[in-house]
């Protein structure tokens, strides 16, 4: 009886493995076949998208377009990547695209964006960029961004206008950006470490910049409503803080409320704080020789309010342009 009963018991838990491993390979199967459905669903989708753009105003091109990571990621590749807005005149061209989200949670992507890049703007802006990495997350809903951030290392580029005689050249060894949605309105916080600017030929001394704002109203930009044409034409920032900082103690940071009207024109409150007056006027006018006597009087403005000091912390008012420190009109801001 009990060779029997044992016999039974075996037979029982051969039953069990058998059912269980009949339901791992049917997961699987399943699995496997859902994961392929909704690649391929994702491809036809994009690949119609993208056809149907490049009828429209605003058309994207992803070359050679492929769905991949099987098992546990699905994203999106693309040998290159270009965008053509034609309302505004701005095109752009980029290298290879790699993305990739978690299947238990698509909403949420990484991505790794190569160069070279080059950007135009009609009539004759161009901007060609290069960089060694640089890779950004998103955080997606139904009606759009949630959040967004990019960093990339060793950034070179150049901008050139000819029709205004701009030739700008930039170099930064670290950046990063982070835009987020904070009820209606957008946090934006941004940096730029070892800037190095040229300016038609004169470089800039080195420094790190730094931008922490809110935009107001502006959440919306995060759907595919998208930004405004007109932009930075009609809005209202808090801005916490811009930094500049040169090194050996040489600091220069902003805050307060700007806006900026619908012709332009820009107004504001600020808090400016200051250390090392006397080195920040002899930049200023060693590279733009043309603002040189602006700057110095703003530089003795500046120190006669701070009792003559190297360090001070003033109040700079925006009216419609025009510059006031303390009652005083120092210098304009020209309509964007």
């Amino acid at each position: 009886m009990a060779s029997s009963s044992r016999a039974a018991d075996a037979s029982g838990v051969t039953r069990k493995l058998i059912l269980l491993a009949i339901a791992v390979v049917l997961f699987i199967a399943l699995y496997t076949g859902g994961w392929f459905y909704a690649a391929s669903w994702l491809k036809e989708r994009l690949d119609r998208e993208l056809a149907a753009s490049a009828q429209g105003m605003h058309s994207a091109s992803c070359g050679n377009l492929d769905v991949r990571g099987f098992p546990f990621r699905i994203g999106v590749f693309c040998d290159s990547v270009a965008v053509d807005d034609r309302p505004s005149g701005l095109s752009a061209t980029f290298g290879a695209l790699r993305s990739a989200a978690q299947v238990y949670r698509p909403g949420h992507a990484v991505f790794e964006l190569d160069g070279p890049a080059q950007v135009r703007v009609t009539p004759d802006l161009v901007f060609d960029a290069n960089w060694d990495l640089m890779h950004a997350s998103a955080v997606a809903w139904t009606d759009g961004l949630d959040r967004f951030s990019a960093a990339y290392d060793g950034l070179k580029g150049k901008l050139n206008m000819p029709s205004d005689g701009l030739s700008v050249g930039i170099a930064a060894a670290h950046g990063e950006k982070h835009v987020r949605r904070s009820g209606e309105a957008l946090d934006v916080a941004a940096s730029l470490g070892t800037l190095s600017l040229e300016l038609n030929g004169k470089a800039l001394p080195p420094m790190n910049v730094a931008a922490d704002l809110t935009i107001a109203d502006a959440a919306r930009w995060m759907s595919a409503e998208g930004p405004p044409p007109n932009l930075p034409l009609g809005t209202s920032t808090e801005l916490r803080s811009l930094s500049f900082d040169l090194g050996a103690g040489q600091t220069l940071t902003l805050s307060g409320p700007v806006t900026i009207g619908e012709d332009g024109t820009v107004s504001g409150a600020l808090d400016l704080t200051i250390e090392g007056i006397t080195a920040w006027r002899d930049r200023v006018s060693e590279v733009f020789p043309q603002v040189a006597k602006t700057a110095k009087r703003v530089a003795e403005g500046v120190k006669v309010l701070s009792g003559g000091q190297e360090r001070a912390v003033v109040k700079i008012n925006i009216r419609q342009g025009t510059v006031y420190l303390g009652l005083f009109p120092v210098a304009e801001i020209p309509p964007l």
